[in-house]
């Protein structure tokens, strides 16, 4: 085995630098610029969610109010008395040969 001077000391570590260098650094805050401009986006889109629901709730709604509505209509019309339907009154001649309705 080699003698080991007892008074040897490691020399003292070299530590990376601190900061990145200036072009890691640069690119890191246009990074972190994207990311916050693509945050404030989604936030954007988060916002507008409430309504986007609701438009597309309505327009899914809309074709089953217009089936009920005519339902409805149709089952009011059934149900109205007969007598309240118009019927046309049939025309005759008469002797003249001049068409005169019925009830005149």
């Amino acid at each position: 085995m080699a003698d080991q001077d007892s008074n040897y000391c490691s020399p003292p570590p070299v530590w990376k630098a601190a900061r990145p260098p200036s072009g890691d650094l640069e690119a890191l805050k246009a990074r972190v610029h994207e990311l916050e401009e693509q945050v404030r986006d989604y936030e954007a889109l988060l916002s507008e969610l409430p309504d986007l629901f609701e438009r597309k709730f309505q327009q899914r709604l809309e074709p089953l109010l217009e089936r009920y509505r005519l339902l409805a209509q149709a089952q009011q019309l059934r149900a109205a008395p007969p007598e309240a339907e118009i019927v046309p009154l049939p025309l005759r001649a008469d002797r003249q040969g001049q068409r005169n309705n019925i009830a005149a």
